[in-house]
């Protein structure tokens, strides 16, 4: 929820759930990141700057393609692969519901059996 005033903006990125981990992620722009998903992680994302073009999925449905850009926040949910096709350099922030542990990490590529 934004809300704004004489003296600019406010915006709430986060106000419900319990979350482990906050990163900043910085891509050049052509990059690509993501193609996979999580089986136990939820992800959110406030996109600082740039254009985004993200592809999500899920078994059995149709690839969905969403622009975003500076200012826009999203949720990733389990089993929901994700892909960020960088159309400029950019900056954003993950939240992550689990924190990375590289012991037992929460990480499979898209073709949904865990390898």
């Amino acid at each position: 929820m934004a809300t704004e005033d004489s003296r600019g903006t406010f915006t709430g990125i986060i106000n419900s759930g319990i979350w482990e981990e906050i990163n900043v992620i910085t891509t050049k722009a052509g990059s690509v990141r993501g193609g996979h998903y999580h089986k136990f992680t939820s992800e959110l994302f406030y996109i600082l700057r740039g254009e985004i073009e993200v592809e999500v999925s899920k078994e059995g449905s149709a690839n969905e393609v969403h622009p975003v850009r500076s200012g826009s926040i999203f949720l990733i949910e389990p089993y929901e692969v994700h892909t960020f096709r960088c159309q400029t350099s950019c900056t954003w922030i993950n939240v992550l519901s689990k924190k990375m542990d590289a012991s037992s990490m929460d990480f499979f590529r898209k073709n949904f059996d865990g390898q």
